[in-house]
């Protein structure tokens, strides 16, 4: 049975799931339920019985050809099965597959109340559907029901995807015990089938099963033609072979052929029959015109809403005219709410008439079908009506305009794919085709928007005819480019120059609206945020005017914080931006505000928290925001370094200088990376090298502060000092490593102090604890002597980020030396956890586990977990000395 909205006893009060509710919102209502039986349906008891044998498997596949009753089965069986039933109808608009598990979370609400909570944020960020998919596996695996029962109906609609395929393939085969999932499709899936046949864990009915018998094609004629001589009904149920779709077929042209007075004398036909011809010249032929003209006209949308129809058709009565060929079954059905929807063999036969004679307005169709799509939001399937319509300039336009709502939404795949779909002679339109264009690139493949904006550069350069506001645009996406490449200052002033060409209507310009989140994003990576400051008061004012670039405007101000050395400050705005993130799922937000919490909680001594943060950021693709990816990478090389893991640190540095060699060629980016390789080459005491990198660092305090470092390395504490007096602070953090290396640099003991003083001070009144502790152990304990004239909750937090690496673990020589993290990994695989679990123990991805298990069982000659967690049994003194276990769940 079809589970109802709301089963509930008379009188009790609906509880309604918000969560479900928006789930079913977003998807066609009609999707989650089966279609209405038609009262001719033949009861084909010996199938029934059949697929409820089969469903008790896992999975169960009903493939057959298209008109073999493979729904017809499926609807009747879930309206007589005493299990509970999800039912999810697929169409060509799921072949997002982010569209698709929206439909699938959708239906398993009305099974599994509340399962989607674990998986639909991770649908809307971008490369995390697998690990969605996972989460909704782990929300279902932890209820206990009786067996329940989802069915995917018309898979092949959308399986020829790859994302779809091994999403599916991950679900399938980690379903709990008390799921079975019934799919339909006409061809066999993408799916792991022989591994799961092999397993015991597969149920099949194929066209053979589904195939009538001679009685049941004779008993079904009955039905639809009653009137058909017995002889001839049994000539006709001969020759349809089983075929759901020529026994429907045969029975409507004989209903055709009495109803014009002649006997009907069935053709004789093979398998090659064209069913063009038959549904066209005996099933079609004399029905109404108008009818028929209704059918033809609408069969370019698969799910037929009445206004739909009505546009379509340009006729008011398009919806009553539907209702009537259903009601003649015309293999037209009602779908719940309302609407129709047209049976999928006729409705290609039809769309190839359409095609052959009339593609003008096959054509005229798409378009109007993605007008009405698209004033009704519903941009995925507009996009394809309109590649349909073969109107690429309209698709281009609708895709520049909502190009940042699909990328938020998850469907990065649907860009792709329309992008892809796009004629190069497309970007012949003009400049404000080619800035479309390039705009669209900029979410899915940062390096081919790069291309392009460069490309435009180059064609208008010298073009004194571009129209101010088409130059302006221009002008904001080589901003974009820019920061992607590591230009701070450089993206900052094209915006300037952009907001100064469109004035006062900045705001109403699409492009235009970004231009000053890319100021804002200057004055974060360069680290001089102050609130109190013009610029900064000049960019909230602005954004004021704009709520949704406001919003994204509060992952730049939180990065901002963190790397100006105000880490309380930056988990504040995190947290804020964690609730808008949540409501708007604005991707490039989510991505700064992960980073700068990474940053501010490694400032404030949480490196346990700060590193899975880092990791996550290191391996996410968020392709506007290579700023965070290159911040984590070397966040994570100077955390690496803290820790005394030199070969780790190397590692996730080599990273990030492949990053900026060949993507981020700028100063600011150059900048980061400079220091950082400072740092990493002093730590293995390669002084050389260490002033090979400061000559990338290009900054008004950084290239004085690091200057003074290597001069303070080499024993020169008065050219280190000379340098110090070059500096320019312009945020706490700048103030307080000025003023520990001139403590470091002075000479004269009182002098030294009073630095010293002046740092701890800053210091402690903003919580910058790493920032001090990675000056290394001379100034630590010369702050120790200062115990008494600093806070002491700051001292405690400074000694405990301080505190020397433990070294790693003793493995008496059986295994090659582990990293920490690898020990961590390993102390764990002997217990039942999961790999999911054990990743959410260690608060890292499931890919990053993986990585570490391979790594792993290189080091102990191992080939599997089982032999990887004999050795960590055998290897007591892994475990660290009053270490307690823990087995909480993340």
């Amino acid at each position: 049975m079809v589970p109802a909205d709301d089963e509930r006893a008379p009188g009790a009060a609906a509880a309604v799931n918000p969560l479900s509710a928006d789930l079913r919102s977003a998807v066609f209502r009609a999707k989650l339920h089966p279609a209405v039986s038609p009262s001719y349906l033949l009861p084909r008891p010996r199938l029934h019985a059949l697929l409820e044998v089969a469903v008790a498997a896992p999975l169960t596949l009903v493939v057959a050809p298209a008109g073999s009753g493979k729904t017809s089965l499926l609807r009747s069986w879930s309206a007589e099965t005493a299990l509970p039933v999800a039912w999810l109808s697929l169409d060509a608009d799921d072949r997002d597959p982010v569209q698709l598990w929206r439909g699938v979370l959708a239906a398993l609400e009305g099974v599994a109340p509340g399962s989607a909570a674990s998986a639909v944020d991770g649908l809307q960020r971008p490369g995390q559907l697998l690990e969605a998919v996972g989460a909704l596996l782990d929300d279902l695996g932890a209820r206990e029901y009786d067996a329940k029962v989802l069915v995917i109906d018309d898979l092949h609609l959308v399986d020829e995807v790859d994302v779809v395929g091994s999403s599916l393939s991950l679900f399938v085969q980690h379903l709990p015990t008390w799921l079975h999932v019934v799919i339909a499709s006409r061809r066999s899936p993408r799916l792991p089938v022989d591994r799961l046949r092999a397993g015991g864990h597969l149920g099949e009915v194929h066209f053979p099963e589904l195939r009538f018998s001679h009685d049941e094609a004779t008993a079904m004629l009955a039905r639809l033609a009653p009137t058909l001589r017995p002889d001839v009904a049994a000539e006709v149920a001969a020759r349809a072979g089983g075929w759901a779709a020529s026994i429907q077929l045969a029975a409507l042209a004989a209903r055709s052929s009495e109803a014009q007075g002649e006997r009907y004398l069935p053709r004789r036909f093979d398998e090659r029959l064209h069913l063009e011809d038959y549904v066209w010249h005996e099933v079609l032929a004399n029905e109404p015109e108008d009818m028929v003209d209704v059918l033809i006209a609408t069969t370019v949308v698969q799910h037929i809403e009445p206004d739909l129809a009505r546009i379509l058709a340009g006729r008011v009565d398009a919806a009553d005219l539907l209702t009537l060929a259903e009601q003649r079954g015309l293999f037209v059905s009602r779908t719940e709410p309302s609407g129709f929807e047209m049976h999928a063999l006729v409705r290609e036969v039809l769309l190839g008439v359409l095609a052959e004679r009339s593609p003008d307005r096959l054509r005229q169709l798409h378009a109007w079908a993605a007008g009405w799509r698209e004033a009704h939001g519903q941009t995925v399937s507009a996009l394809e009506h309109w590649l349909r319509a073969d109107r690429p300039r309209e698709t281009l336009r609708l895709l520049a305009a909502q190009a940042p709502a699909l990328y938020d939404g998850g469907h990065e795949s649907t860009i792709l794919r329309t992008v892809t779909a796009l004629p190069d002679a497309v970007v012949a339109d003009g400049i404000d085709a080619m800035l479309e264009y390039a705009w669209c690139h900029l979410l899915v493949d940062r390096r081919r928007f790069v291309a392009l904006v460069e490309g435009l550069r180059r064609l208008v350069r010298d073009d004194l005819d571009v129209d101010p506001v088409l130059g302006a645009r221009l002008e904001v996406l080589e901003s974009i480019a820019a920061t992607l490449q590591g230009h701070w200052v450089d993206g900052a002033s094209l915006a300037r120059s952009a907001l100064e060409s469109l004035g006062d209507s900045w705001w109403l310009d699409p492009l235009g609206q970004f231009a000053w989140n890319m100021i804002a994003r200057d004055i974060a990576l360069s680290e001089r945020w102050d609130d109190s400051s013009h610029e900064v008061r000049e960019v909230v004012r602005a954004l004021s005017v704009v709520p949704e670039r406001r919003l994204a405007f509060e992952g730049s101000r939180s990065l901002a914080e963190a790397l100006a050395g105000r880490p309380a400050d930056a988990l504040r705005l995190v947290a804020g931006a964690r609730q808008v993130e949540a409501h708007a799922s604005m991707t490039v937000l989510r991505n700064e505000a992960l980073t700068a919490e990474a940053v501010a909680r490694r400032e404030l001594g949480d490196v346990a928290t700060a590193m899975p943060l880092l990791l996550e950021v290191c391996e996410g693709s968020v392709e506007p925001a290579s700023h965070c990816q290159l911040l984590a990478l070397l966040e994570l090389t100077e955390a690496r370094l803290a820790a005394g893991d030199l070969e780790a640190a190397e590692r996730s540095f080599g990273r990030a200088t492949e990053m900026v060699d060949t993507e981020m060629p700028g100063p600011g980016a150059r900048t980061w990376l400079g220091r950082c390789g400072v740092s990493l080459s002093l730590a293995a005491g390669d002084v050389e090298g260490a002033r090979a990198w400061s000559g990338q660092v290009v900054d008004t305090f950084w290239t004085g502060a690091v200057a003074a470092r290597l001069h303070l390395a080499t024993g020169d504490a008065g050219l280190a000092a000379v340098e110090l007096k070059t500096v320019e602070p312009r945020c706490p953090r700048h103030r307080v490593v000025a003023a520990l290396l001139q403590s470091r640099a002075s000479v004269a003991p009182r002098e030294a102090q009073e630095h010293l003083l002046e740092a701890a001070g800053v210091a402690a009144s903003h919580g910058l604890v790493q920032t001090v502790a990675a000056d290394g152990p001379e100034i630590l304990d010369r702050i120790e002597r200062l115990a008494g004239r600093v806070p002491q909750h700051w001292l405690d937090r400074l000694r405990r980020a301080g505190q020397p690496p433990a070294a790693h673990a003793e493995t008496s020589g059986l295994v090659e030396e582990l990293t920490e993290r690898e020990l961590e990994v390993l102390r764990m695989l002997p217990s039942r956890l999961t790999l999911r679990e054990i990743a959410d123990e260690l608060f890292i991805s499931i890919n990053t586990l993986k990585f570490h298990l391979k790594v792993i069982y290189r080091k102990l000659g191992c080939t599997s977990r089982a032999e990887a967690a004999e050795v960590a049994r055998a290897l007591t003194s892994l475990r660290r000395r009053g270490q307690p276990s823990s087995t909480r769940r993340r």
